[in-house]
């Protein structure tokens, strides 16, 4: 019996993204699907029974790649003849459009509020930003009412398209029970504070280095990238760079060797419409990780830590706040440990991948029955 074949698509994503490859395609492959994803100008390959596909397309610049994706993924698209196809970027919408003319299965997976992240865009003109915001998600409503169903990854942007869309399921970005394996107690701690993921301004990049301050002997560790070249040179020049381990983007398994090795995971968004009632998707990876947490004080992640009792919440703007945290769990090892095992079973028993996966995989079915 031959398998249904299922197509991912992004414009925007990194081909190793953990949501759109590590858990929803490889989930879907594991669960007997033939998983293809294409991805704009990176590179193809095979990983763990995923076809990655990569469409090559001269573009100028984002604006150039936001008018054209939709036209540029459309025929390489087509050509996989899937049977679902699952989309992960709001540029991608008319794509959407455009399968469904062809017969096809869409579902958007609307990975953030994007109304609102529009809102902290720095590359729009601050008085552009709010009748953006209110034009894209005027443009983005109607759009969702007549997709085949909708995929998000918190309750709260599920909320906002249940009304208009009655498909609408919340998927959250929890991690795989396999990825972040507990730690052999043997395993040597090379970093004492470790930031993963993309690195910029509003996700709190010069209050983390503010936070080294001249007399503590504590280290920050970044995995990851820099949004900008420009802000990347910055950072360089700030003083306390000096105790900065930055280890640039790393594969999931050497993030999780990182994570294993590390004291502390940080992850200090700052204020804005899109972080303060999201769920981050990092909080969850060093909970997985046996790590403490310092993490924004924001009710909805203040919720989880309490609850899980696997760290502390501070003022994302204030550095003081931060290295006082940091100098709080540092002098307890003892407690770090303990901390370190209450994340690890609060993830276990509540904010894993399982129970997301099995949302994700009877949508699938339902829409194959319905079709």
């Amino acid at each position: 019996m031959s398998k249904i074949r299922v197509c991912h698509i992004s414009s925007v994503h990194y081909r190793y993204d953990t949501r759109v490859l590590h858990r929803e395609c490889v989930s879907l492959a594991q669960n007997g699907y033939e998983v293809h994803f294409l991805v704009l100008n990176q590179e193809s390959e095979t990983f763990k029974g995923v076809q990655i596909h990569s469409v090559q397309a001269e573009v100028k610049n984002r604006a150039d790649r936001m008018r054209r994706a939709p036209s540029i993924m459309l025929q390489p698209a087509l050509d996989v003849d899937a049977a679902i196809y699952h989309f992960h970027d709001p540029e991608l919408l008319p794509l959407g459009r455009k399968l469904q003319a062809a017969g096809k299965i869409a579902i958007y997976d609307c990975h953030e509020h994007v109304p609102k992240q529009i809102r902290t865009k720095k590359y729009l003109p601050a008085l552009a930003r709010y009748p953006v915001s209110w034009i894209f998600e005027a443009f983005e409503n109607r759009m969702v009412r007549k997709m085949d169903a909708v995929i998000t990854a918190t309750d709260l942007v599920r909320d906002r398209f249940l009304p208009l869309n009655d498909r609408s399921v919340e998927v959250n970005n929890y991690p795989r029970l396999d990825t972040f394996l507990k730690p052999d107690t043997n395993t040597k701690k090379r970093y004492d504070v470790t930031y993963v993921g993309l690195i910029n301004n509003i996700r709190g990049i010069r209050e983390m280095l503010d936070s080294l301050q001249d007399g503590d002997d504590w280290r920050l560790c970044l995995v990851g990238y820099f949004e900008t070249p420009e802000l990347e040179a910055e950072m360089k020049k700030h003083p306390q760079w000096h105790r900065v381990d930055y280890l640039g983007r790393k594969d999931r398994e050497e993030v999780a060797q990182i994570l294993a090795e590390s004291h502390l995971g940080i992850v200090t968004f700052l204020p804005a419409p899109n972080h303060n009632k999201n769920q981050p998707n990092k909080l969850f990876e060093y909970m997985a990780a046996s790590l403490p947490v310092v993490c924004s004080h924001f009710d909805r992640w203040k919720k989880i830590v309490d609850h899980a009792q696997c760290g502390r919440t501070v003022n994302p703007e204030n550095p003081n706040a931060i290295r006082a945290a940091v100098h709080e769990l540092l002098a307890r090892p003892d407690h770090l440990k303990i901390l370190g095992q209450n994340g690890r079973k609060a993830m276990e028993q509540s904010y894993n991948w399982g129970s997301e996966e099995a949302k994700l995989l009877s949508l699938y079915k339902s829409l194959l029955n319905k079709s």
